[in-house]
Parts: structure tokens; C-alpha cells; sequence
């Protein structure tokens, strides 16, 4: 039991670590579409950028789906802190980024940073609000189609209720004019004997 149970979590781990590395050589696919763009028409842009960009546009025609980038991803986000090491070492290398060049260029940084996260945070907001909208659409969708078919339902239920008291009502007639005739019939017989008994 316990070299089953083993088993399936080194089999769901092995199948975690193909789907981060899968995940990622998308991510390097994209990259290098954003090299061939920049090589063919020599925008002076950041290859990774541009990758970035067509990824974007992939993702909002659907055409990828986030899912198939999403564990690799944030793979990479995790160990993100790591890439800032080299250049924060190499600044001692460097003292002129101590001088006031240097403070304009951390305000730069730090300013291009924080516009950055506003303009992250608003598309993120208008994609939630827009996915949200749609969620309660289809949910409005979906009551109005309950509330339609138990209408439908009622409606059937009052068809059915008024045929049969149609078909009640007729029964009735029908028992009705029957006593009514056996009645006629009786008062016939009774007025041919009548009448019979007169002629003796």
C-alpha cells in the first residue's frame, strides 16, 4: 500500500516537472518569435517584449489557453528575485551609479515600476469585470431558460386540467342525456302498456 501510494506521488511529480518544462519551452517559443520579428523588420524593441506582446495577443484571441503556460510561468515568477543578483552585484562595480546619475536612474526605475503596476492592476481589473460580466450573463441565461421551461410546464399542466374537465364535463353530458333516454324509454314502455291494457 505504502509503495503505491509512493508510486503515484513520484508519478504526479514527474508529470508536474514535464508540464513546467513543456510550459516553459512555450514561453522560449515566444521568445524567439520575438527575435525573428526583430531580426525581419528591425524595430528597436527587446526581443522578449515582442514575444511578450504576441503572447498577449495569443491569449486574448485564444488561441493558447492559459492553462498551457500557467504552472511554467509561475514557475519562473517563483525564482524571479534570482535574475536581480548579478546586476545588484555588478553596481559595485560601477560607483558612478552612486552619483546623482545614478539616484535619477533608481527614481527612473523605481517610477517606471510603479506605472507599471497601475497599468497591470487596471487591465487586470477590466479582465475581471469583463469575465465577471459574462459569468453573470450566462447565469441570467441560464435562470431565464429554468423560468421559460417551468412555464412551459404550468402551461401544460393548465392545458391538461382544462382538457380534463372538458373531458369530465362531457362524461357528465353524456351520463346525463343517457338517464335522460332510459328515462324517455321507460316512460314509453310504460305508456305502450298502458295503452295496451286500455285496448284489452
Amino acid at each position: 500500500m505504502a509503495i503505491g501510494k509512493f508510486v503515484f506521488t513520484f508519478y504526479c511529480l514527474m508529470m508536474r516537472i514535464v508540464r513546467i518544462i513543456t510550459q516553459i519551452l512555450i514561453l522560449y517559443v515566444f521568445y524567439y518569435i520575438g527575435v525573428f520579428i526583430v531580426e525581419i523588420t528591425g524595430l528597436p524593441l527587446p526581443a522578449s517584449v515582442l514575444g511578450l506582446l504576441v503572447l498577449v495577443l495569443c491569449l486574448q484571441l485564444k488561441w493558447i489557453k492559459v492553462e498551457y503556460i500557467r504552472d511554467g510561468s509561475s514557475f519562473l515568477i517563483g525564482f524571479m528575485t534570482l535574475f536581480f543578483i548579478p546586476p545588484m552585484a555588478g553596481i559595485i562595480d560601477y560607483p558612478q551609479l552612486l552619483s546623482l546619475d545614478g539616484f535619477i536612474l533608481i527614481a527612473t526605475v523605481m517610477i517606471s515600476t510603479l506605472f507599471v503596476i497601475y497599468i497591470t492592476s487596471f487591465i487586470t481589473q477590466k479582465i475581471e469585470k469583463k469575465e465577471l460580466a459574462a459569468k453573470l450573463k450566462e447565469s441570467d441565461k441560464e435562470e431565464m431558460e429554468e423560468e421559460e421551461i417551468e412555464k412551459e410546464h404550468s402551461e401544460d399542466v393548465v392545458v391538461g386540467n382544462e382538457h380534463s374537465e372538458e373531458e369530465h364535463s362531457k362524461e357528465v353530458e353524456k351520463d346525463q342525456s343517457e338517464g335522460v333516454k332510459e328515462e324517455l324509454d321507460e316512460e314509453l314502455e310504460k305508456v305502450e302498456t298502458g295503452k295496451g291494457g286500455f285496448e284489452n
